[in-house]
C-alpha cells in the first residue's frame, strides 16, 4: 500500500501537538526528574545543570531526595539527561544523580500523598530494538517539496552533530526525508531550528519526531 506524505506526517509527532492533546506544558520533554538523594542542596544541582541551556525552574523536593528540573528548550533537557545520568556530583563524593524525562506536573494535593516510587516517572513504553529506536527522540521526519535537491538538504542537517543517516531517496515520490541522529540532544536541536525558521535550504518545510519502528511497520 503506497503512503502518501499525508499519511506519513499523521503517523508522526509533532511535539506541539503531542503536548496540547495532553494538556502537558510546552516544549515537550524538557521537564526532567532527579533522584538526588537527601543530603544535596539546591545550589548544588542548579550548578550542575546549569550549563545545558536555560533553566526555567529548579524545584528540590529535599525529604523525598528528588528534584524537578525545567529547561526552556527540549534540546537542553535531553543534552542534561545524556551528560549527567550516572554522573556523580562534589568531585565524586556524591551523590550519584539518576536523570530521567519527568512525566506532566502533577496537583499539589496529590503530589504531597505520594511517596517517591510514586513521583517517578513510569518507563517509556516499549518498542521493538531496532537501531533506529535507540535513543528515543533521535529520528526526524521532514516534509519537503518534491522538486528540492537532496544533496542541499543532507548537507543543512549535516551541521547538527552525530548525524547518523539522511534518507533523502523519498524526495521525488513522496516529498519526505527520514533523518537518525546517535543523540537525541542532536535531534531536538535540530527539529527546534529548523521548525523555528520553517525552512531549511531556501525550502519551506515540516519536521517533527519520527514514531518509533514497529515490527510490522514496512520499510521506508
Amino acid at each position: 500500500m503506497t503512503m502518501t506524505a499525508g499519511r506519513w506526517m499523521h503517523a508522526a509527532s509533532s511535539p506541539f501537538e503531542v503536548a496540547a492533546m495532553q494538556g502537558t506544558e510546552l516544549p515537550l520533554h524538557s521537564r526532567l526528574f532527579i533522584v538526588c538523594g537527601r543530603s544535596v542542596e539546591e545550589d548544588v544541582l542548579k550548578q550542575a545543570f546549569l550549563p545545558f541551556g536555560n533553566l526555567e525552574n529548579i524545584k528540590l523536593i529535599k525529604e523525598k531526595g528528588v528534584c524537578f528540573v525545567k529547561y526552556d528548550k527540549a534540546s537542553s533537557a535531553a543534552l542534561a539527561m545524556e551528560s549527567l545520568n550516572g554522573a556523580v556530583l562534589n568531585n565524586g563524593k556524591g551523590p550519584k544523580l539518576k536523570v530521567l524525562l519527568a512525566e506532566a506536573p502533577t496537583p499539589r494535593g496529590v503530589q504531597q500523598q505520594q511517596g517517591v516510587a510514586k513521583l517517578m516517572p513510569q518507563p517509556e513504553q516499549e518498542v521493538p530494538s531496532d537501531p533506529d529506536n535507540v535513543p528515543p527522540r533521535s529520528r526526524l521526519f521532514l516534509v519537503v517539496p518534491k522538486t528540492a535537491d537532496g544533496q542541499l538538504i543532507h548537507d543543512e542537517l549535516s551541521r547538527y552533530p552525530d548525524l547518523e543517516y539522511c534518507k533523502t531517496d523519498l524526495i521525488a515520490s513522496k516529498g519526505v526525508v527520514f533523518v537518525k541522529y546517535a543523540k537525541a540532544s542532536s535531534a531536538l536541536q535540530a527539529l527546534e531550528e529548523v521548525a523555528g525558521k520553517g525552512m531549511l535550504a531556501s525550502y519551506k518545510v515540516k519536521v517533527m519526531l519520527a514514531e518509533p519502528k514497529t515490527k510490522r511497520q514496512r520499510p521506508e
